[in-house]
């Protein structure tokens, strides 16, 4: 039996930032009738959210298989394994425990996504650099979000009656039932027929404009650097754009004395993949030299490790990067 995931959407904090505040829509590319790179993948997996409530995670892999596409990178892989860990992580959902399996609160997750990042299949930390939230039911803010910034994160409703319609192939459109519960999903594109393309339970699924309206409760729009390489956005509007949002945003992050939710809240410095990686390896020749390394295993120890990392990075001004790695 497919599951859903979603909690309940919880109220925007004050301090939340929101779509309107940051984009200027005038200035913005108009989106096609038809656009998505959803091609580009050509297996969608389900992560564990058939059996798992887990849907908020699953879509974060989801995001993370078609960006790293889009800027012409291997795409980034992973395993149910991986995304149930990050569930876990931030609810405490436990699989020998079915009453641990409580779903996900979007705007935590988002948090989550921006400064742990999810792990994929190669222990990679996987982080977005920034996000916005949509107004919910806005089918405008939603389809700029999915067709400038490759896929937009959206909560929804879903009933009794759309559950049926995903497995007869037919898509998410406004029935007389009453909802069942909350799902997250990616949406990636938009279809010839007007129908927005979401991915969920390892498939595409297209969705009403009608649906999105009335059902949307909630919406993330992430930034990812990966999606900069791709050819096809223009990659100088894009920086100039951040570099607004830094101007304006940062300046009031450094004077609030609480998380703020949304684009580029965090002042402090995240650690890249590699860093995290010396930070690992260090802990781990330390811990094995000392005769107890069997006492911990690589998975806790990396728990341990990106700790480190990050209290480390935070306490010290970046490093300038060399122009080329050696060999």
């Amino acid at each position: 039996m497919l599951k859903l995931g979603k909690r309940p959407a919880s109220p925007f904090n004050k301090k939340a930032i929101m779509f309107d505040q940051i984009f200027d829509v005038s200035k913005l590319p108009v989106p096609p009738k038809i656009f998505g790179k959803q091609k580009l993948v050509q297996t969608w997996y389900g992560y564990g959210n058939d059996e798992y409530g887990n849907c908020v995670f699953a879509a974060k892999a989801h995001m993370h298989m078609l960006w790293s596409l889009m800027g012409g990178h291997p795409r980034d892989r992973f395993t149910t394994a991986d995304v149930l860990s990050d569930y876990a992580a931030v609810t405490g959902f436990n699989a020998s425990d079915p009453n641990s399996d409580q779903g996900t609160d979007m705007k935590v997750a988002a948090e989550y996504h921006r400064k742990t990042g999810v792990r994929d299949a190669i222990n990679n930390r996987r982080r977005v650099t920034s996000y916005v939230n949509m107004q919910p039911g806005s089918v405008g803010q939603l389809a700029i979000g999915a067709y400038i910034f490759g896929a937009a994160e959206i909560g929804v409703m879903l009933s009794e009656d759309n559950m049926k319609q995903f497995d007869q192939g037919k898509p998410w459109t406004v029935t007389s039932a009453d909802p069942i519960g909350g799902h997250c999903i990616p949406v990636v594109g938009r279809d010839a027929d007007g129908y927005f393309l979401c991915v969920t339970w390892g498939r595409l699924q297209r969705i009403a404009t009608s649906f999105i309206k009335k059902y949307m409760d909630e919406g993330i729009i992430y930034l990812n650097e990966e999606i900069l390489n791709d050819v096809s956005y223009d990659k100088a509007t894009l920086q100039h754009m951040l570099a607004q949002v830094s101007a304006i945003r940062v300046a009031e992050a450094e004077t609030q004395d609480q998380p703020v939710y949304g684009m580029l809240s965090q002042t402090t410095i995240s650690p890249t993949d590699r860093q995290f990686d010396v930070a690992f390896s260090i802990l781990r020749d330390a811990l094995d030299a000392s005769g107890y390394g069997w006492a911990l295993s690589d998975d806790k120890l990396k728990a341990y490790s990106d700790k480190v990392a990050i209290g480390v990075v935070g306490a010290t001004p970046e490093p300038e990067q060399p122009t080329e790695e050696k060999a």
